[in-house]
């Protein structure tokens, strides 16, 4: 039997799932998938676990310890990884939060929830890379209508369109800058003081245009590209400011699209043009001479199958397997099963 105390749970559930996340927060198809995985995964583990059905979950027992002791058995029992772990966590808090400051009386549930530590986990060696969707995020996540955002977005197009690493890119000056009759080029001092050129696309060279108008107007050819200013001078940017860039804009995005990394880098743009370049067939030897690699072994780490090569793969041959007769489409019946609609997680 379904008490007050039910309903309201369930009736937030539904206002955050079907409205709040797609209305106020404009989230992507993904991460509302995401969001209700989360939630479905919980409610079934309280169904299996703590013998609370769906029907009668409440704040109550949407509580701190049901919650880490599901997180938990995500990572001992379901070998989730810890990123996994922690998009589930972030949704839980999320929804907590929506409720408390939706209203005043369910603020101690998200009080109790939010002191829940993010998990930690052991060096994940799997090449961490943004998506093309991820890079467009990214680079239009500055705001341009304000000079130091227009800084930001070109120094972040530099590092991925060039896959400069970022001591490359802060060791660039003016004159590093070479222009041809249809064409521009910049000049890298690499590893072991190779040299490598580098082409700038067109879509590139209008940023470069805009950059250098704005920030280096009468400069002289031996200043760095990218600089701060310290009394008045300028001075080489330090990695450390690059660093606080890149992780200020994963924050805002990751509040939006949680599946977005915490943890960006300047090296994993320069991973992601490299595995966008090989995922679209460039040859592997062009992209070890672009990246300046002595050695194609290095280059070799992108020459790998990912969740959606995987995921393609399988979708390629799926018609080749016979269909089962026995096969039966599964119903879900009774009260669970229109509470399920109501709350978007059917």
């Amino acid at each position: 039997m379904m008490t007050k105390n039910n309903i309201l749970f369930h009736d937030w559930l539904s206002e955050y799932l079907k409205i709040y996340l797609i209305t106020k927060r404009h989230y992507s198809e993904k991460t509302l998938k995401a969001y209700k995985q989360a939630f479905n995964q919980i409610r079934i583990y309280f169904d299996t676990t703590l013998n609370i059905k769906f029907v009668n979950m409440n704040f109550d027992n949407f509580n701190k310890d049901n919650i880490y002791s599901f997180l938990t058995y995500l990572k001992n029992e379901k070998g989730c990884s810890i990123n996994t772990i922690n998009l589930r966590l972030s949704a839980f808090k999320s929804f907590l939060k929506y409720c408390a400051e939706e209203d005043i009386e369910l603020y101690n549930y998200y009080v109790k929830v939010k002191s829940i530590h993010r998990f930690k986990g052991g060096k994940n060696n799997k090449l961490e890379y943004l998506t093309t969707d991820q890079v467009k995020l990214l680079l239009n996540e500055p705001d341009t209508k304000l000079r130091i955002g227009k800084r930001n977005q070109f120094l972040m197009i530099m590092l991925y369109e060039t896959g400069i690493r970022l001591d490359e890119l802060l060791n660039l000056k003016l004159n590093d800058i070479y222009r041809f009759d249809n064409r521009i080029e910049i000049r890298v001092l690499g590893k072991g003081n190779k040299v490598r050129r580098i082409p700038i696309l067109e879509g590139v060279v209008v940023h470069l245009d805009n950059y250098l108008k704005q920030f280096h107007d009468n400069s002289k050819a031996d200043e760095y590209l990218f600089y701060t200013k310290h009394q008045n001078l300028k001075t080489k940017m330090c990695p450390g400011t690059v660093d606080a860039i890149l992780k200020k804009y994963a924050r805002q995005i990751h509040e939006k699209t949680p599946d977005f990394p915490l943890n960006l880098h300047a090296h994993m743009l320069r991973h992601s043009i490299a595995m966008a370049m090989y995922k679209n067939g460039v040859p592997m030897s062009y992209i070890k001479d672009f990246l300046g690699h002595s050695n194609i072994m290095t280059t070799s780490i992108y020459a790998y199958a990912d969740d959606e090569d995987i995921r393609k793969a399988l979708e390629a041959v799926k018609d080749n397997f016979p269909s089962n007769p026995n096969r039966k489409e599964k119903k879900w019946k009774g009260k669970e099963a229109d509470l399920l609609k109501y709350c978007g997680l059917e």
